[in-house]
């Protein structure tokens, strides 16, 4: 890997904002900013940092939490993007904690009636009364806004404080997992069949399981994203899912030399940030939270 053409790459592709888009001139989004901001953390002198923290800052909503862009008017899944992009820069930033307060009263649907609920169960094979967090508040739990909104919450030290509702979120990703490991988007069944684990929510659901609740992971979550990360090939599948295996102290050296492998002339990988801003943060340190304690 050439990583000091990667960090040229994502200085380059900033916009004059402050903000980064899913291409070089693209409209700012709070996802790919985010994950610049972790990858260039790592050079405190970069001038791309604090025209991107300004950029955060004035994307967030006056109820703490961000959308997508500066003209989504909703607060929803981004607010974890927000989070740890501050608490990456400044561990005590009062804008992330704002966001965390505002994870912490985001809504996502709860059945409890017991026959609609007994009815589920049937049908689905999962526990409706248990809550993740939705990509929109008000809507369904899904696994990724769910372990985005975890990690957020264990950076921020907000996990002790906030104890019921962190282990409702990690029980409704074990009710989750797949029949043989891993994660799916959502259900882990539907219409009949048992769905097969995805490389990007079983990523991002073991990440925040190692931070959190680190028995609740099975060697078969391990084997399903070693798997999936493989026949994907994709430069996210394989960057995720390094950086997962490498929170469990687990090398993958043909991932490592597939995903080298894919870094364009330019520097990036596939041109774009967000997934520019992952591989390398992959390939040079990995994840930068590991559990505490």
């Amino acid at each position: 890997m050439n990583a000091a053409s990667a960090y040229r790459f994502l200085e380059s592709a900033q916009n004059p904002d402050g903000g980064w888009g899913y291409r070089p001139g693209g409209r700012s989004t709070v996802e790919p900013t985010g994950a610049a901001l972790l990858a260039l953390a790592d050079l405190p002198e970069s001038p791309a940092l604090a025209p991107a923290r300004l950029w955060l800052e004035r994307a967030q909503h006056p109820d703490g939490g961000w959308g997508i862009h500066l003209e989504d008017p909703e607060s929803h899944w981004c607010t974890a993007w927000g989070v740890l992009a501050l608490l990456r820069l400044d561990p005590v930033a009062p804008p992330a904690l704002r966001g965390v307060r505002w994870l912490l009263q985001a809504s996502a649907i709860r059945i409890q009636a017991d026959e609609l609920t007994a009815e589920v169960r049937r049908i689905f094979g999962i526990d409706p009364t248990l809550r993740g967090w939705p990509w929109r508040p008000g809507e369904a739990s899904w696994v990724e806004p769910t372990a985005l909104a975890l990690l957020a919450l264990h950076v921020a030290s907000a996990a002790a404080d906030h104890r019921d509702r962190i282990e409702e979120a990690i029980r409704y990703l074990v009710d989750r997992r797949c029949q043989g490991g891993g994660w799916n988007f959502g259900n882990p069944f539907m219409l009949g069949a048992y769905l097969p684990p995805r490389p990007h929510p079983t990523a991002w659901a073991l990440l925040a399981l190692q931070a959190l609740a680190p028995d609740a992971i099975r060697p078969e979550d391990i084997e399903a994203l070693r798997s999936e990360m493989h026949r994907d090939g994709g430069a996210l599948a394989l960057a995720l899912g390094i950086m997962a295996l490498q929170a469990f102290g687990v090398e993958d050296p043909i991932a490592r030399e597939r995903l080298e492998m894919l870094q364009q002339p330019d520097g990036s990988w596939e041109g774009n940030p967000y997934v520019t801003a992952l591989a390398l943060r992959a390939l040079n340190g990995g994840w930068p939270w590991r559990r505490r304690g």
